[in-house]
């Protein structure tokens, strides 16, 4: 009996560790791209477009069209490889799917439907909020709206591109294929079903995790337009939907490893590819990076800025600061 129970902490003390673990790395990456040095608005009280921000050019609202048509071509028009070309974990993949993933059938589904309600309302929820109802309608500002709309859709477009191309072409196994019965049910070591099926047309699309790049993707443009832009009036009100998009991509990535969806480091090159294309690339090519200005709802003092960041650890949660120079 004391050896169960001991089994039983150590496994808890395990899940404890990789929770704490993913959330916290992804937490401060996040909060360093938020807190860096950013080009300000040409009036802080008003949604205006700045002069020292380039718009849209030519030939990024050209390659929108390629964009759209190739994310099609390989959604619809190519299929994810019949057989892995790629199995198991690398790195810390086994560990933290031994921490995270769901012991039960209902602990899995929870979490499956959970990353699909996040992935399903993040996309469009910032773009009817943000650029319909608060830009365009509030504030009234059709140039500014459509600044915004081309910049997203140019993210979205560039992350759906290198996601679905790399599931098409990669075939990496999906890590609950491992478990697979002849049936097609996974079970566990008891024989007990849990959530996924096997034989599917996805069974092989598992590098890298679109859910949490998709959602990322929106948390680094959310962010991108509140640090530049008082659509909220500035201060925390505009670092609230940051914030809020940011612990939204946290959880997907999360939920899709519990659901054993993905493995981990398929949901952590999502996170990258997702701040890459939703807040570095729109900081590059339009907003701009400087050494004056700073993060929604950050501190500055001479070159110093500091923004506050969610923590999540075993047994509770609290906000920190990151600071850089």
């Amino acid at each position: 009996m004391q050896e169960k129970k001991r089994t039983r902490g150590d496994a808890r003390r395990r899940t404890d560790r990789a929770h704490g673990w993913v959330l916290n790395h992804t937490a401060l990456l996040l909060a360093l791209l938020l807190a860096a040095g950013s080009a300000t608005a040409a009036d802080p009280e008003r949604v205006e477009w700045s002069p020292d921000w380039p718009r849209v050019r030519s030939w990024e609202k050209l390659g929108l069209v390629p964009l759209g048509a190739l994310s099609l071509v390989l959604a619809f028009g190519v299929q994810p490889p019949a057989e892995p070309r790629w199995r198991g974990g690398i790195l810390f993949d086994d560990w933290l799917r031994g921490g995270l993933k769901g012991s039960t059938f209902s602990t899995q589904q929870t979490f499956g439907k959970l990353g699909d309600y996040l992935f399903f309302t993040s996309v469009p929820l910032p773009l009817i909020v943000d650029v319909g109802i608060v830009t365009l309608g509030v504030h009234g500002n059709s140039d500014v709206a459509l600044q915004m709309l081309l910049i997203d859709l140019q993210a979205l477009g560039m992350s759906g591109v290198v996601t679905l191309g790399a599931e098409r072409l990669v075939g990496r196994q999906r890590p609950y294929a491992s478990d697979c019965g002849a049936d097609g049910q996974v079970r566990d070591s008891a024989g007990k079903p849990l959530y996924n099926h096997c034989h599917l047309p996805y069974d092989n699309e598992s590098f890298f995790a679109g859910h949490p790049t998709t959602v990322t993707t929106m948390a680094g443009l959310t962010c991108a337009h509140h640090q530049h832009l008082p659509l909220y009036g500035g201060g925390v009100a505009d670092l609230a939907p940051c914030l809020l998009m940011v612990g939204a991509a946290g959880l997907t990535g999360v939920s899709r490893i519990v659901a054993d969806k993905h493995w981990a480091s398929d949901v952590l090159v999502g996170w990258t590819v997702g701040a890459l294309s939703g807040y570095v690339v729109p900081s590059l090519l339009h907003y701009g990076f400087t050494s004056h200005g700073s993060a929604a709802g950050a501190l500055g003092n001479g070159t110093l800025v500091a923004a506050p960041i969610p923590l999540v650890y075993p047994g509770g949660a609290g906000l920190g600061i990151v600071g850089v120079l």
